[in-house]
């Protein structure tokens, strides 16, 4: 194990004995370069003057203040590793940490359990920050700029004092968004029992984090509108196949009692799990519809096809695309593995399971050339989880979504 991580850099916040003796044991155990912070206060400048690879930071008694000193982390240092490690948290403080970072441990975990963490996570940023990657996206004219009522809705959400109406009065600064949320609101995806007039009374139903997450989702897929240059699927219905994808996806999660936390971070990754499809088509239509028609004649995942011929699928163009905006990283890792989770070397329940079988089993969007781009059941990845035995039951759930959204 300790040969995976040679080489690497680690700051290490060692504010309590607990982390204390993780760090004194990682340093002994490990060829890695750590560098030891005493004082919270100088984490950022500790950061600013040492490029790490990781940070472990304890949460301590005020976890709320050091999730704010995290998000400060992530501003600055976006591609830096963040392990958490803590003890109880409240619901509001849990949330934060998961969309903050990359792993939360306890206090009491061993260095082995520390190691391996940070040794997978490590692997994974690898595979979102591929050359390759980098340079397709970095070759496109323009990214999409995340909207500014995005932004507030993220901070009244990391905020005890948020309440519905002010979500209400955030999100009605912008009156088109409105008008889209509220018409998500009221399809048959929620399936609510009467229709919702007011923005206030869809907040106090479905939640902040929801309502935050279909913004965002809508800002960026109408940063890719359909253009009469591409007939050969349509946006509009893998938009809405992904939101069949990330409600059955959280109900999945929510079907195995995962945590408030990962459902949502599954409904989010379900909504966006195909966004890289859009960039890709958007970019070169002609192109896109080659490689699409190449994968239906070969009978080849439409990602097979994409690495051959672009040198980047859709899954990796679009997790790379989320990392610059600093989305949770489990989401990021749901989107990037969607088609692959063997890949991923977790063993646990994720994200990534909810999104890999919700959209395995819904039936694909249909495209003029017969090519299927939904994700081929990984059967070997169900059973290396432990998790063959609710396959039924996720058969049920899903049926239930194809029923909504007209599938069947």
């Amino acid at each position: 194990m300790t040969s995976q991580i040679l080489k690497h850099s680690a700051v290490f916040c060692q504010v309590c004995p607990q982390s204390v003796r993780l760090g004194k044991a990682i340093s002994d155990t490990t060829d890695w370069n750590t560098v030891s912070v005493k004082r919270l206060d100088e984490l950022l400048a500790v950061l600013d003057s040492n490029p790490a690879d990781v940070l472990v930071l304890p949460l301590g008694d005020n976890p709320t203040q050091v999730l704010e000193l995290l998000a400060k982390v992530v501003e600055k240092h976006p591609n830096v590793i963040r392990v958490v490690l803590s003890g109880y948290l409240t619901p509001l403080q849990t949330a934060r940490a998961s969309e903050l970072a990359h792993h939360s441990l306890s206090l009491d975990c061993s260095p082995d359990e520390l190691i391996e963490d940070i040794s997978n996570s490590i692997h994974v940023a690898g595979l979102i920050n591929k050359p390759a990657v980098k340079n397709y996206i970095t070759s496109l004219q323009t990214l999409p700029v995340l909207p500014d009522v995005y932004d507030k809705l993220n901070k009244a959400l990391s905020s005890e004092r948020s309440n519905a109406r002010q979500i209400a009065q955030i999100l009605e600064q912008d009156p088109v968004m409105t008008a889209k949320v509220m018409q998500w609101v009221n399809s048959a995806f929620f399936g609510l029992s009467r229709d919702i007039n007011r923005m206030q009374e869809a907040v106090a139903i479905l939640g902040i984090r929801m309502i935050r997450d279909l913004v965002l989702t809508s800002h960026l897929f109408d940063a890719y509108p359909q253009t009469d240059v591409w007939k050969s699927f349509s946006f509009k219905q893998i938009h809405q196949r992904s939101m069949a994808v990330a409600r059955a996806a959280q109900h999945i999660a929510r079907s195995v009692k995962a945590d408030r936390h990962v459902q949502a971070q599954a409904f989010l990754a379900g909504l966006l799990h195909d966004f890289g499809i859009l960039v890709l088509a958007s970019q070169n239509p002609a192109e896109y519809h080659r490689i699409i028609s190449k994968a239906s004649l070969m009978d080849q995942p439409v990602y097979a096809i994409e690495k051959l011929e672009l040198g980047v699928t859709h899954a990796e163009a679009g997790a790379y695309m989320l990392a610059l905006w600093n989305l949770p990283p489990r989401v990021i890792e749901a989107v990037l593995f969607h088609h692959f989770p063997k890949a991923n070397p977790e063993n646990v329940f994720t994200p990534l399971t909810a999104v890999h079988v919700a959209d395995a089993l819904l039936p694909p969007a249909t495209s003029v050339v017969g090519c299927d781009m939904s994700s081929r059941l990984s059967m070997d990845y169900i059973k290396r989880i432990g998790m063959e035995t609710e396959l039924d039951h996720w058969q049920l759930i899903t049926a239930d979504y194809q029923t909504q959204v007209g599938f069947v």
